[in-house]
């Protein structure tokens, strides 16, 4: 779980949960956060919040239909042999 350093309107700041910023962001309650990856701030409305993505010209590998087969526990580890 990481913490992220948020900034509110009234000026205070906090660590979060990262799984918090998105509703922080779409309440319009914070007025910037810290983005560790860059090594700065990032304030709302201004700088981008979160990306859609490049593009990418290969093969699509996300969705591809693959299924796998899920064995059940006991076929994976069946009982040892009574004597």
């Amino acid at each position: 779980m990481r913490h992220i350093e948020v900034e509110y309107l009234d000026g205070r700041h906090a660590f979060i949960d990262n799984h918090f910023l998105q509703i922080l962001i779409d309440s319009k309650r914070i007025k910037r956060f810290f983005r560790p990856s860059e090594k700065r701030w990032v304030t709302i409305g201004i700088d981008s919040i979160r990306g859609w993505g490049g593009n990418y010209w290969g093969f699509e590998r996300r969705g591809t239909g693959r299924t796998e087969r899920k064995i059940p526990w006991r076929e994976r580890h069946p009982s040892p042999p009574t004597a």
